[in-house]
């Protein structure tokens, strides 16, 4: 049988022995010491409870005042992945390292349908600002983005915004190119190490390579919400942490800043800076804010010194309105009343996951279980054991950590996904060996994946 120690379930299970070298987050112990009143953050837990939100969070001052839902739970960034991206060339524009008015020509960008003169002669600015006027096929783009890309040549460089991941994933490129890095590698250790981010692992940060479309790949990321907001506590600092510049006071003014107005596709926002989306008109004082697909958020309010981040469960496709987030976040900063008191007493706010009761594999079960299988969305999904950890992995579903349930047999349970399984049968008539399939729930939420061995 194979030993499951209580360190390897820590680390497994946690990150526990990396987040025990992280500073936690401070919690206000009376949220009225920090000027917020009671009476408002009660509406605010009232109106969550109606909502598809599977993590809230709202820090003042560098402090927390409430959350909701498990902040510690990784889920996947979406498109908030782009302001991350911002803050990285930020580290390296700082350094010297990259020139935003370098052309991609200069560069020696190209890709598989090869680009025109016209099309080279875009600058990083024109990508980091969604501007580029190249309109060529992209890893990791969405029906829609596909739907409404403009015809190749249809526009000038610098002309006109396009919402574009050829823009978004060439800047990866570029960034390793230029800075010579390794982007995932550099971002620990530029952005996540130095502000204490807890859960972030190499591992929870991947590439979607689709080498038919582009030579240039989507760095996807799965984040959780107490280090997205310490994220967004790096740019309320002004590029400080700790008295430390991480990143330059003029790079977060300019990155930040509006330099897009008239946005197709996105006409309910204000404006687009250097992957940021800037707001001046719904709150009733300016933000910018990181946007990903189905709800999730990070608000950065200056005016206030707020912090907010809105994260959804779409692992199992849920979402939220951009009318709902933004009624939330409107009752969340006027719960602001006053100032806050001098010194307010605050403690550490140490977050508590139940841990599953797990079980030990033997050699023979694992021996069955391990293999590539084949889902009809997610295509293959391979199941592994590494060192002590067990995983499935795949292009299209990413990287998980599973760990055997005590006391049923070939049942997985999935880090990350809310109660999310992982269920080994065996092959049969009707579902051969090397299947993959989804089970739902009566409602139609995705329940447990099931593999045929």
């Amino acid at each position: 049988m194979l030993k499951v120690t209580l360190i390897s379930v820590c680390m497994m299970l946690t990150g526990l022995c990396i987040a025990q070298q992280k500073q936690e987050w401070k919690r206000y112990t009376d949220p009225e010491e920090a000027g917020f009143d009671p009476i408002k953050l009660k509406a605010i837990e009232e109106m969550l409870k109606g909502m598809k939100t599977a993590s809230y969070m709202v820090v003042s001052d560098g402090r927390v005042v409430l959350t909701s839902g498990d902040i510690s739970n990784r889920y996947m960034s979406h498109s908030m992945r782009k302001s991350f991206m911002s803050a990285m060339y930020g580290v390296y524009n700082d350094r010297g390292l990259i020139d935003l008015n370098k052309t991609i020509g200069e560069l020696g960008i190209d890709d598989i349908e090869v680009l025109t003169n016209e099309e080279k002669s875009a600058s990083i600015k024109n990508l980091i600002t969604a501007r580029s006027g190249i309109y060529h096929p992209a890893a990791y783009e969405p029906k829609s983005m596909k739907k409404n890309r403009p015809v190749r040549g249809s526009k000038k460089p610098g002309e006109a915004f396009f919402y574009n991941n050829w823009d978004f994933n060439t800047l990866h490129s570029i960034l390793e190119q230029e800075a010579g890095v390794s982007f995932f590698d550099a971002f620990i250790e530029e952005i996540a190490n130095p502000i204490g981010m807890q859960d972030l692992r190499i591992e929870d940060m991947r590439y979607r390579r689709e080498p038919d479309l582009s030579q240039h790949s989507a760095y996807l990321f799965k984040v959780s919400a107490r280090d997205l907001a310490r994220f967004g506590q790096l740019y309320l600092n002004n590029g400080k942490w700790n008295g430390k510049s991480i990143i330059s006071r003029q790079w977060i003014k300019e990155s930040t800043a509006v330099f897009s107005k008239n946005l197709p596709g996105f006409e309910n926002r204000g404006g687009y800076g250097y992957l940021w989306w800037v707001d001046n008109s719904t709150f009733n004082e300016p933000c910018y804010y990181a946007s990903g697909l189905g709800g999730h958020r990070l608000f950065v309010f200056p005016r206030s010194k707020m912090v907010i981040v809105h994260q959804v469960n779409t692992y199992y496709q849920f979402k939220e309105s951009d009318h709902h987030i933004n009624e939330l976040v409107r009752l969340s900063l006027e719960a602001k009343t006053s100032k806050s008191v001098v010194n307010p007493e605050v403690t550490d706010l140490i977050v508590h996951t139940p841990e599953p009761e797990l079980d030990m594999l033997d050699d023979e079960l694992l021996s069955k279980y391990k293999g590539t299988y084949r889902h009809r969305f997610f295509q293959d999904i391979t199941f592994s054991k590494e060192g002590e950890a067990f995983r499935i992995k795949g292009e299209i579903l990413g990287n998980f950590r599973v760990f055997p349930a005590k006391g049923k047999q070939g049942v997985f349970f999935v880090e990350d996904i809310p109660s999310g399984k992982v269920i080994f049968k065996e092959a049969d008539s009707n579902n051969p060996k090397g299947k993959a399939d989804t089970r739902f729930s009566d409602t139609g939420i995705p329940e447990s994946f099931v593999f045929y061995y």
